[in-house]
């Protein structure tokens, strides 16, 4: 064997060697979104938050109600004439109850979104190892989500979602909605009890 041969032998060996330790160091794809699907969480949370979200408006509601009636109490101790005294103590009284109920507002809209973020944020926590010991039955380290950061494009080999999802199945990931529940909840978000508060936005909680 000449020189040059043994050159090229030592190359692709050197080759062979370095794409194995890449491939067992290497990072694995998940579909976060497709494995919350098949497990029922993705159902599981909006129902969660679309109950929350009636309650919260209950709330809202009753307190608007509240405030309304003393604003009517201080609207009718000032009479049919108002005096300017009178008159600024209605503004006032007006002023202070529309910023406390805007004030209670933004808090259960805060609250709202914090439960978001809390679910969320438990899931992945409870998925984290799972998806780990299905990255690591292919020989890889590190685990990233499809969607974040974005993945501009893989091997289908190194996607771990279906093992992903079958593993936290048979560790009892699985939520099973009940139909009265997702009734319920598809029958408040159609009575547009969802109006009041947003729901969307990332997955980080908001400032205090």
């Amino acid at each position: 064997m000449t020189i040059k041969n043994l050159l090229l032998t030592a190359c692709v060996t050197t080759f062979l060697a370095l794409s194995a330790q890449a491939q067992s160091g290497g990072v694995a794809i998940l579909d976060i979104d497709a494995v919350a699907r098949e497990l029922g969480v993705e159902d599981q949370v909006r129902v969660d938050l679309i109950t929350m979200q009636s309650d919260l408006n209950a709330e809202l509601q009753r307190t608007q109600a509240t405030m309304q009636a003393q604003m009517n109490n201080v609207e009718q101790g000032a009479g049919e004439n108002p005096s300017d005294v009178d008159r600024q103590k209605v503004l006032q009284t007006n002023q202070q109850l529309n910023l406390e109920f805007n004030r209670l507002k933004n808090q259960a809209q805060q609250n709202l979104a914090q439960e978001r973020v809390r679910m969320i944020n438990e899931f992945r926590l409870r998925l984290e190892p799972v998806a780990l010991m299905a990255a690591k039955k292919k020989g890889l380290d590190i685990v990233l989500m499809k969607t974040t950061p974005p993945v501009f494009t893989y091997s289908r080999e190194v996607d771990i979602t279906e093992e992903t999802t079958k593993l936290a199945i048979e560790a009892g990931m699985k939520v099973e909605l009940s139909e009265i529940d997702a009734t319920d909840a598809d029958a408040i978000e159609d009575a547009g009890a969802t109006e009041e508060i947003e729901t969307s936005g990332s997955t980080e909680a908001p400032a205090e």
